[in-house]
């Protein structure tokens, strides 16, 4: 069974998780009139064809030769998630928004970048595994196994590790998943700047590879979990600490590109 409390805080968590990047959006828009809705989606679409789809690819191939080595998997994991994010961005930057020159575009994109991940990888999982604690709780576990399973004996022995997993969900680890994205969104919006200006700096192409490594290391600690090496606990506060550091040097840059673009103001 799984209680009421914790099945709540999986709606409005989840719920949370898809409504919040387009309230961003909108919020950004109703007090930047100039700024183009279609930025915000052409981040998502990045999103979804670089992290979701060619990098998923190179991970079938590249998970099964590093997955033995915990140093491996950590190096591998981190540099992937950083070149194909940052080259989606470059690449966005480059082509079709190559004639957009305010950095607040970028702000756009960064929010529709992190708002695709918020939705896809945390608001649906979330509202999903609600949907299962209900029909958990009104079904049963059993019951509700054999119905997933189909009679399967390896799939039945699946279903029910899912389901002890949805059984077992304390509140902690529900709002983790939501404060993750938030912290999420606010490093792809402050990476998206950073590489906005070495998009339209030809002096600061050197940010791009940079923008890699930042990438990295703030993915370092949730790798480091995924191995085993660091409690889940000690992952936020330093994704936080990395994140606010980048949002620091987005600020910095946001102001140079506008001023570099002549576009002077706050």
């Amino acid at each position: 069974m799984v209680s009421g409390g914790i099945i709540a805080l999986l709606f409005i968590c989840g719920g949370l998780c898809t409504v919040l990047p387009f309230v961003a959006m909108a919020v950004f828009k109703a007090k930047n009139k100039d700024v183009k809705i279609s930025s915000f989606f052409i981040g998502c679409g990045v999103f979804v064809l670089f992290a979701l789809i060619l990098e998923q690819l190179l991970h079938t191939v590249m998970l099964p030769l590093v997955g033995k080595s915990t140093v491996m998997y950590v190096i591998y994991g981190i540099l992937a998630a950083g070149i194909f994010e940052e080259t989606g961005r470059f690449a966005a930057f480059k082509t079709v928004m190559k004639d957009r020159n305010d950095p607040k575009e970028a702000v756009m994109f960064g929010l529709g970048h992190g708002g695709a991940e918020a939705i896809l990888l945390a608001g649906l999982s979330l509202l999903s595994t609600a949907l299962t604690a209900v029909m958990l709780n009104n079904v049963g576990f059993e019951e509700l196994t054999a119905m997933s399973s189909g009679g399967n004996a390896e799939t039945a022995e699946l279903v029910r590790s899912q389901l002890s997993a949805v059984s077992e969900l304390t509140a902690a680890q529900v709002v983790c998943s939501l404060l993750e994205r938030i912290i999420s969104m606010t490093f792809h919006t402050a990476m998206s700047v950073i590489v906005f200006e070495s998009a339209r700096v030809k002096e600061k192409l050197w940010l791009f590879p940079v923008s890699i490594l930042l990438h990295a290391v703030c993915d370092l600690p949730a790798a480091l979990y995924q191995r085993q090496v660091i409690p889940m606990w000690a992952v936020y506060p330093i994704m936080a600490v990395i994140t606010a550091g980048i949002v620091w040097l987005a600020v910095r840059s946001f102001g140079r590109t506008r001023e570099l673009c002549g576009e002077k103001g706050a």
